[in-house]
């Protein structure tokens, strides 16, 4: 849902991608895989049960966002742990106080009537802190940190997102771990198609996410942003934090995912790239995701995010995919060349009109196009012309193409030769057929000034539509994926059917009088030469 039309555009001419992981690259929808302790794994809930003390912890800690009956909310790990949990109550377990998951402390927290507080968070918050483990029998013991740390990044290195848990009892103050919960985001369908389409159109994508370096690391290369076992490009916003911002500008080539981020490392990014004159995209869901989003060239907000995100983004991804960019990319840039095409005929068309009107006076022709016949061209040149152009396809080598800079001008070099060679000829053609005695031959009989001024008006208007054409394709073949672009051709035929119908019936009031079947041929004919020449210029151009 595009919400601010430039957005569109803008897309086409993106640089750099800064994009969420879940929901985005992934499904949004995390289950838990496995839960792991010093001891051993617990890959269901039955075989959960099995050990009462951590399956009464791991319980309470699924309350922090939803308590006993309250339906399954809060964000993805929320969910997919109270999905675990579903249709479980333990009457004992109950909660007195709550600490909400803040993206600072990067943890969440309940404490039980017994005055038991039960952690969950990031593993690297939480495992430096802990002095105890649970067993199996539900008694602490000395904590092997190195062992919990192995299992974490060996999982982690697996794609797997980890959350530690742990808990403190009433009167110390150090925290004793309970388990490792291992939770898997399947990688949507088409995600890594989409990455590598949207990387060849010449857009940097850049994953941030709140994961751990490992995990990022591996759903990165899973995606196909980040090089399987790459060690560049992956940067923590601990590691941000500590660049100045000319060190962080060093980095931007080579940035490729953003680690344990936080929302003020979106805006800082955002802002650095702008500062080096790429057009940025930021992707966001959420109340923190606003500043960024506002702040990016194009902010792209989740059709299931805040109405906060929705707000401050240009367009509405409904169904969250990163397969919706690609193709946002695609159509701002067919957007961008269907106005360069209508510019192109809009001026070689201006041109030779313009022209035809001042020089028409030196061959002793005071009107070579009336009033009333130039309002005809004008309804050819804007109205019509830009509904032809309107329906051009989006195809597929424009993803091929680098994106436009910031000051790239909207008329090119080879839209100014295209307007001075093609426009040119067809004011010269223009002018010979008013001033040389062959073209004057044509019309013999009787009549034959009022015939030729009819078929140079006929001669205008079709070298006109023959220009659309050229306009209209910029490959070698003419009528390239002419088939997909329907109205161009139904427009061209009302065009030509309306101009015939002028000449034969309009009299008077259109200055036109009938011609015969050859002398309107001719002139048609000759209005076609416009389409050689234009090759012959394309050809030149190729070589060149």
């Amino acid at each position: 849902m595009v919400k601010k039309l430039v957005g569109i555009e803008t897309a086409g001419s993106m640089n750099v991608l800064f994009t969420d992981k879940t929901g985005t690259l992934t499904e949004g929808k995390p289950t838990v895989e496995d839960i792991i302790t010093p001891h051993g794994s617990y890959p269901t809930l039955e075989k959960l049960k099995t050990n009462k003390a951590l399956f009464e912890i791991l319980y309470a800690s699924s309350l922090d966002t939803a308590g006993q009956g309250a339906g399954i909310r809060g964000n993805s790990t929320d969910k997919a742990l109270q999905a675990f949990f579903e249709g479980v109550s333990i009457p004992a377990v109950s909660i007195q106080s709550k600490t909400p998951f803040s993206s600072d402390k990067k943890y969440s927290a309940v404490t039980t009537k017994s005055g038991i507080k039960i952690i969950k968070g990031a593993p690297e918050k939480l495992l430096p802190a802990c002095s105890y483990q649970l067993t199996e029998a539900g008694e602490r013991q000395s904590f092997d940190r190195a062992s919990a740390e192995e299992k974490f990044k060996s999982r982690a290195k697996a794609g797997q997102r980890i959350i530690a848990v742990a808990y403190e009892v009433p009167g110390e103050e150090c925290l004793t771990f309970a388990a490792l919960i291992s939770l898997k985001d399947k990688i949507r369908r088409g995600t890594r198609e989409a990455v590598a389409r949207v990387r060849s159109a010449g857009v940097r994508v850049v994953m941030i996410t709140g994961d751990s370096k490992e995990t990022a690391s591996a759903i990165a290369a899973e995606c196909g942003i980040l090089q399987k076992g790459a060690a560049c490009g992956v940067l923590t916003h601990a590691e941000l934090d500590s660049m100045t911002d000319a060190e962080l500008k060093a980095h931007l080539p080579t940035l490729k995912v953003v680690a344990r981020a936080l929302p003020q490392d979106k805006t800082r990014l955002v802002r650095l790239c702008q500062e080096e004159n790429l057009v940025v995209g930021m992707t966001g869901d959420g109340v923190n995701d606003a500043p960024s989003l506002k702040l990016a060239d194009v902010g792209f907000s989740m059709g299931d995010g805040t109405e906060i995100a929705k707000s401050a983004g240009d367009i509405v991804i409904l169904d969250n995919s990163f397969m919706a960019i690609s193709k946002t990319i695609l159509y701002g840039r067919t957007i961008f060349k269907s106005i360069r095409k209508f510019i192109s005929f809009q001026l070689m068309m201006n041109l030779a009109a313009c022209g035809a009107s001042l020089l028409g006076q030196f061959v002793g022709i005071d009107n070579p196009i009336t009033i009333i016949q130039m309002l005809w061209v004008n309804i050819i040149m804007d109205t019509l012309g830009g509904l032809a152009f309107s329906g051009e396809p989006p195809l597929d080598y424009y993803m091929l193409e680098k994106p436009k800079s910031r000051d790239e001008k909207i008329l090119s070099r080879s839209m100014l030769g295209q307007v001075i060679l093609t426009g040119g000829y067809t004011l010269l053609l223009c002018m010979a057929f008013l001033s040389l005695d062959f073209f004057k031959g044509i019309f013999v009989a009787d009549g034959a000034d009022a015939r030729f001024l009819t078929g140079f008006y006929a001669l205008f208007v079709f070298a006109g539509i023959f220009n659309c054409f050229n306009a209209r394709s910029e490959r070698m073949w003419l009528f390239s994926n002419i088939g997909k672009n329907k109205i161009f051709l139904l427009i061209m035929s009302f065009i030509a059917a309306v101009q015939i119908f002028m000449i034969y019936f309009a009299g008077e009031i259109f200055r036109c009088t009938p011609l015969a079947p050859g002398e309107l041929l001719a002139v048609i004919l000759i209005a076609s030469t416009v389409i050689p020449f234009d090759m012959l210029r394309r050809i030149l151009k190729k070589l060149k």
